[in-house]
């Protein structure tokens, strides 16, 4: 869960730093920017952003109901409970505190939402959902890994080599 919440937690903060890039147009060849006039408010509005937490809350509520197979009441709940933590996480990084406190905070709110998770499920519901987290870490730490550029890590080699070992 705590995978999970940190997904929110970073879904928000990439939301929010998208948003706020928006209103300039690419360096044309010779090097000068072209300042894009059409859209002079480079802040997005209340309504875009809450649109696109309503389209990652949907996303996440989804691939959650399919993988734990939840019933109509478990997914209103839970709904509510992440749409009640990723305003909570909102109001915590407004907040004028050091970066520390703040994740001091955010960490101890995903620890109550996953306990509030939790009760909502029975058991087998629970193996699943820690399985699903387990996933959604291990995603992350490929994905991570994957950022070097056709060069093989220290003690790493390519498929082609290992085939051409075993011939």
């Amino acid at each position: 869960m705590k995978a999970f919440n940190i997904l929110f937690f970073y879904l928000l903060l990439s939301s929010l730093n998208g948003f706020s890039q928006g209103g300039y147009r690419q360096n044309n060849y010779n090097g000068t920017n072209n300042r894009d006039y059409s859209n002079e408010s480079t802040k997005p509005s209340v309504e875009d952003i809450e649109k696109y937490k309503a389209q990652q809350l949907d996303k996440i509520i989804e691939k959650l109901k399919v993988a734990l197979t939840l019933d109509e009441l478990q997914v209103i709940a839970i709904k509510n409970e992440i749409a009640s933590n990723m305003k909570n996480v909102d109001i915590i990084i407004k907040k004028e505190k050091s970066e520390d406190d703040k994740k001091i905070e955010v960490q101890a709110l995903m620890d109550k939402s996953e306990i509030i998770i939790n009760s909502y499920l029975n058991k087998v519901q629970k193996e699943k959902y820690k399985v699903f987290v387990e996933e959604s870490k291990s995603g992350k730490k490929e994905k991570k890994g994957k950022k070097t550029r056709g060069t093989p890590a220290k003690g790493e080699q390519s498929d082609a080599k290992d085939k051409t070992a075993e011939e």
